[in-house]
């Protein structure tokens, strides 16, 4: 199961992706197309195994990048050389022979909301999921 949450914050505002190998592997490609041919993307509708209290689309950046709400969906805005490069970073914590790894991805843009990438690491009931 992949679970995504944005936590806001005046002093350190943060992306958190948690999840196991093949989770983070669907992410990967999924912002690698996205890189390929930015459009907007819902993650949920892509990875089955989504789950997260807020909607989350990634969006192409125009004169802004990060995170954006839009009424409880958030749309990260990304350029295509920022997801590739989350994407390489997701990348690096999936090997089969790696049991947890995390690893936080700060793309150096104005604005640009961290990533942090966890594999392994929480129980399922880490995020408590809207129905």
């Amino acid at each position: 199961m992949l679970r995504f949450e944005y936590m806001p914050s005046d002093f350190h505002p943060l992306f958190l992706f948690l999840g196991e190998a093949a989770d983070l592997a669907a992410l990967a490609m999924l912002l690698r197309r996205f890189a390929e041919d930015p459009q907007s993307i819902a993650v949920a509708e892509r990875i089955p195994s989504a789950v997260s209290r807020d909607a989350l689309v990634l969006a192409p950046a125009d004169d802004e990048f990060g995170m954006r709400d839009l009424g409880g969906r958030f749309a990260w805005k990304l350029t295509d050389w920022q997801a590739e490069r989350i994407a390489e970073r997701i990348e690096l914590l999936t090997p089969e022979d790696s049991k947890s790894g995390s690893e936080i991805v700060e793309i150096g843009s104005d604005g640009e909301i961290p990533v942090k990438l966890s594999r392994g690491e929480f129980t399922d009931d880490f995020l408590i999921t809207r129905r």
